[in-house]
């Protein structure tokens, strides 16, 4: 131990785990952190940051950093920069380096390369093992919350480079999209190749997930599936019939994106399969795709508006495994509970975000909506309005003046709060 006094154990070392760590030992608290070790990897085909989602929802994002910044985040700064120069680039993986590696310099955080299959209840806890929680803290917490978790499965898409843009079609105007035209025969085709790879490995005794989101999954499901989904067939101008089925393409900085092409074969049979299609016979794979199977606690029947477990008052939860997606909002919600545990370990009332701010409007939507929970990205729509504005710029100046006022606010009172 480096010293003597209050001490916080925080299981998991991502982005809610390393923002919950540094604000705690920035404020006197000594924090033990614990690390399994395993490499980060976005969930998604697109960086959070740099697409994925629509105006709205980057605009959100950048008010959640706005609201980091004015609460004091560790790695907010960190993020700013690396954004401006990796121009689109994926940039989780280095500033997660950036953040463990001050974590380890911490004076007040003691670092553990250990995975945590259990938690002492008699400390104090914060849960922010991420969505890929497994092996014995999965089954612990299971056993200990009953029936809490669900599963939700993301997707990462290939990437391509070497594309033969001459065999592509393109909608008018548009010079981002690209599109793959099938006819019945090339369809089917692509459908027993896919079934073939599949089978290949199920008779050398390998399991296939089930996973309804990947692409061999939909076409052991019927002859149509790909079609109905990831292939929906859409006029283009320049073909004189509708095809029966249609690839898409997003051109990115990386390469182009093969939308809706999630798998989980290995990398050798989704080369079989991609080379096979017209137009990417030469095409290079810089990233195969990927699904992902996602764990998260039932939030609205495990946590409070603190992110505090409502069974055991010294457990929190945060990031990930609590319910919001995407390394921004993973970020602001390990600083949120970060300042929560801070004022229960010094025996302070807690103050609740306020709900009209991005963070206290995904603290809101995971702890009271019962209906359906699902995991959250940060976005206007969850953000209580009175007023409606008929362009996006006056919702954004009206959302970030009210926002920062209420961070400013709540901040007051987290600083001047009663001792209970």
């Amino acid at each position: 131990m480096k010293s003597k006094g209050h001490v916080v154990n925080v299981i998991g070392a991502g982005f809610a785990g390393i923002e919950c760590a540094l604000f705690l030992a920035d404020h006197g608290i000594n924090v033990h952190i614990f690390d399994c070790g395993s490499d980060y990897e976005c969930d998604c085909c697109h960086c959070e940051v740099f697409g994925g989602g629509g105006d709205a929802q980057n605009l959100a994002r950048d008010l959640l950093r706005g609201e980091l910044h004015t609460l004091g985040s560790a790695l907010i700064e960190k993020e700013s920069k690396l954004r401006k120069e990796m121009s689109g680039r994926c940039l989780a993986k280095k500033l997660l380096a950036y953040g463990l590696e001050k974590v380890k310099k911490h004076k007040r955080i003691e670092y553990f390369n250990l995975c945590v299959s259990d938690l002492n209840l008699e400390e104090v806890n914060v849960v922010a093992s991420g969505p890929h929680t497994k092996g014995g803290l999965f089954a612990w917490l299971k056993n200990l919350y009953g029936s809490m978790r669900f599963h939700d499965n993301c997707c990462r898409y290939p990437i391509l480079q070497g594309v033969d843009e001459e065999k592509l079609y393109v909608k008018d105007g548009d010079d981002k999209h690209f599109y793959i035209p099938l006819d019945y025969e090339k369809y089917i085709a692509l459908c027993n190749q896919i079934i073939k790879e599949r089978n290949t490995l199920l008779e050398k005794g390998i399991n296939i997930s089930k996973n309804p989101q990947t692409i061999e999954s939909m076409v052991a499901k019927e002859k149509d599936c790909l079609k109905n989904n990831i292939m929906r067939p859409i006029y283009l101008s320049s073909l004189d019939k509708k095809p029966y089925a249609v690839i898409k393409l997003t051109k990115e900085d990386k390469g182009y994106v093969l939308e809706g092409f999630s798998s989980q074969l290995p990398p050798q049979a989704q080369y079989e399969i991609i080379n096979s299609i017209d137009g990417l016979e030469k095409c290079v794979i810089m990233e195969i795709g990927k699904s992902f199977e996602n764990s998260y606690i039932n939030a609205p029947f495990v946590i409070n508006a603190f992110g505090q477990s409502t069974k055991f008052e010294n457990v929190f939860f945060a990031g990930n495994v609590a319910g919001v997606f995407g390394h921004i909002e993973s970020m602001a919600m390990g600083l949120y509970v970060g300042h929560n545990v801070l004022s229960y370990v010094s025996h302070k009332q807690m103050v609740a975000i306020p709900s009209e701010t991005a963070i206290g409007s995904m603290m809101k939507k995971i702890t009271q909506n019962t209906i359906k929970f699902d995991p959250i990205e940060a976005n206007y729509d969850i953000i209580s309005m009175q007023k409606v504005y008929k362009t996006l710029r006056g919702k954004q100046d009206f959302l970030f003046k009210r926002s920062f006022y209420l961070i400013e606010k709540y901040k007051e009172g987290c600083f001047n709060g009663k001792h209970v």
